[in-house]
């Protein structure tokens, strides 16, 4: 094909139309991503800029770039509405697959499990559970913040392993070992020594000192936690009953 100048003008125009038409879409789930699947801090470290990149690369990229490569306005009407069809369809599974996959990779539950705070999402708990909103009872927070009691016991312990070995649902997604929302901050309290001991270890405890300063709070009234996600860690910070108030890097 030749590159005319009249043909690229309709080209480029053609493809700017489309750009426009998917930055709207791609807003709206810039929107959801950010403030309703991976709210901060888990955005930045557990998915959600990763997220917003597979979207962008399928909504800004690849559907004007076909655009682009197969609008002509010398095709016949019937062509133009056929290519533009099947730039459409091509566009939306492909968008669509990536709106699929962020969505079901986003945090539904932050669980404390022994001496860590780690993401639980949906594929994780291997169908045991029914419905996201089960989390709920164990939670304020959104997502819920869990506290899983891992036993001791050998017995109690030995079917946790089986649990993982055969069915593939890893300690911090097994639900019976969630225990009431009641128990989290007594759970939180007991481990703020090992905390601050792996704060000092990472090197974070001017960062928290500089967070307490500028939120006019000291160290006896806040709770905190060392939360890794898919992507880097964080900091969360609690009041003393539990209440997830903020969080530092």
């Amino acid at each position: 094909m030749k590159f005319t100048k009249p043909l690229l003008i309709s080209k480029l125009k053609a493809t700017g139309v489309h750009l426009s038409l998917s930055l709207g879409i791609f807003l709206y789930l810039v929107y959801q991503i950010y403030y309703n699947w991976y709210p901060q801090p888990y955005f930045s470290i557990d998915g959600g800029w990763q997220g917003i990149r597979l979207v962008a690369a399928v909504d800004l990229v690849l559907g004007p770039f076909i655009t682009f490569l197969i609008f002509d306005l010398t095709k016949s009407r019937k062509e133009i509405i056929f290519d533009l069809s099947t730039i459409a369809l091509i566009q939306f599974v492909a968008l669509f697959y990536g709106v699929y996959l962020t969505y079901n990779q986003r945090p539904i539950s932050i669980v404390l499990i022994d001496e860590y705070m780690v993401s639980g999402v949906m594929e994780q708990y291997g169908g045991k559970l029914q419905s996201e909103r089960d989390l709920l009872k164990y939670s304020d927070e959104e997502p819920p913040i869990i506290y899983a009691d891992l036993p001791i016991d050998r017995e109690t312990l030995a079917e946790v392993h089986r649990i993982k070995v055969d069915e593939k649902i890893l300690e911090h997604a097994q639900i019976q070992l969630y225990r009431p929302k009641q128990e989290f901050a007594s759970a939180l309290k007991s481990r703020q020594t090992l905390f601050s001991n792996r704060m000092d270890h990472y090197g974070a405890r001017k960062p928290f000192e500089a967070w307490l300063q500028a939120n006019g709070k000291s160290e006896d009234e806040v709770l905190f936690a060392r939360f890794s996600g898919r992507y880097g860690s964080v900091w969360l910070i609690f009041d003393l009953e539990g209440k997830f108030i903020s969080y530092f890097n």
